[in-house]
């Protein structure tokens, strides 16, 4: 009886905890809606891009000046110095036949920054230019119309080559790259896109429906429907006054506050994003394992054999590591809906320096998948053994700028000579 009185008390004690917390954000959030939809009946139409186009693909720096370019952050703190880069789309694009001869060496995927010819149409097209191109600076520079100071010039030519070098478009891999390259934007300019908040809304809801029905016990529908509303202020307005109550309970301060509730958007950004790559990798590893080679000497096979190993063992550690960084945040997140929000609060305070680690993973699986599924959709592959060694090659090269993928080689080396 004593042991059952306790079970009673706790779970009183977290329910009151997560009432505490979201009764205030229901009344916050119901009270906001209608002015979220009058702030957005103002916004331009970005066309097809900015509606379904991929965060960790396209940087789509003419929808961000669409939404924040009349904010002092945007104009204090802009990404690029030059107008026109900073009104740019930039893409991680995969190079295809026809345009191999714009670059001495031809890769994979390539960086693209398209210059709108007007930002209030895309529809009517632009100027495009890739990153790493034979004489890129110089066409760059006439494209954008350059008159800026030449250190100006300089520090946008050095921020692209820093985006170049990153696998993938997350934001919070790049804000953390970026930081560590000594370049600080704007926070709007790392937001997770439209299309993507639309698609993760359902799953955001569910992760976060604990929390509610918690508060919400035996209420009905309400705390579902609070979830979803929750959700989308997440994801979309980490100011919104309905979040408060959250901060209150996770006792963190204006600037900690914002950081946290990003860290928070990060986690579920990456987990969305991973949730079905366990599955997906199990066949893809299967395809590249089974590729027929064609016009490959003995040798040539058996190098290429032991390279589509390596970048099966390599997307496996990636892999390995992500689903471990998750796990900690489940751990963490967990508490939090047991009515521990400090084991949360200090999780999120150090999650960025997590960001760079698993965005790297997930990127090089993203690279090496897409690509894969673009330019092979139909099993089973056979190839010349010229274009195998430069995809695989490309592959394994991708996969190694990695920093988890190389800790987890090492180690393996290491056990190995042992």
């Amino acid at each position: 009886m004593k042991a059952a009185t306790q079970g009673a008390d706790a779970t009183d004690r977290v329910s009151t905890f997560a009432h505490n917390v979201f009764a205030g954000m229901w009344k916050r959030a119901v009270g906001e809606s209608a002015m979220a939809t009058d702030r957005r009946a103002g916004s331009q139409d970005l066309s097809l891009v900015r509606e379904t186009g991929s965060t960790s693909r396209v940087i789509n720096l003419a929808a961000i000046h669409a939404l924040h370019g009349a904010t002092p952050e945007w104009a204090q703190k802009p990404l690029f110095r030059n107008k026109r880069l900073n009104t740019s789309i930039i893409l991680k694009h995969a190079v295809r036949p026809h345009e191999r001869a714009l670059f001495a060496r031809a890769p994979v995927t390539a960086t693209k920054i398209i210059l709108p010819f007007a930002l209030s149409d895309l529809r009517i097209g632009g100027a495009s230019i890739f990153v790493g191109q034979i004489d890129f600076a110089k066409a760059i520079v006439a494209a954008i119309r350059a008159d800026d100071a030449p250190a100006d010039v300089d520090a946008d030519l050095s921020l692209l080559a820093a985006i170049d070098t990153l696998p993938s478009f997350d934001p919070f891999l790049m804000r953390e790259r970026l930081r560590q390259n000594g370049f600080e934007a704007a926070r709007c300019y790392f937001d997770v896109s439209e299309a993507d908040v639309s698609r993760m809304r359902e799953y955001v809801r569910t992760e976060i429906l604990r929390l509610v029905e918690l508060a919400f016990a035996g209420a009905g529908g309400g705390g579902r429907d609070l979830s979803g509303r929750l959700a989308d202020k997440l994801m979309t307005d980490e100011t919104a006054q309905s979040l408060e109550p959250l901060r209150a309970v996770l006792r963190l301060s204006g600037a900690e506050y914002r950081e946290g509730i990003f860290a928070w958007k990060g986690f579920l950004y990456y987990k969305w994003l991973f949730a079905d790559y366990p599955e997906r990798l199990t066949e893809l590893s299967r395809q590249i394992l089974a590729v027929r080679i064609l016009k490959a000497s003995r040798l040539e096979t058996e190098t290429l054999a032991a390279l589509r190993q390596k970048i099966v063992e390599c997307l496996g550690i990636a892999a390995m590591h992500v689903t471990r960084a998750l796990r900690e945040y489940d751990v963490a997140f967990g508490r939090l809906a047991d009515g521990n929000p400090q084991a949360f609060r200090e999780f999120l305070l150090r999650a960025p320096g997590l960001f760079i680690f698993i965005g790297e993973a997930i990127g090089v699986i993203q690279h090496v998948d897409s690509f894969w599924r673009f330019r092979h959709p139909r099993a089973p592959v056979t190839m010349d053994c010229e274009e195998a060694f430069d995809l695989f090659q490309e592959f394994e090269a991708s996969l190694s700028c990695a920093q988890a993928v190389r800790e987890g080689l090492s180690r393996i080396e290491s056990v190995r000579d042992a």
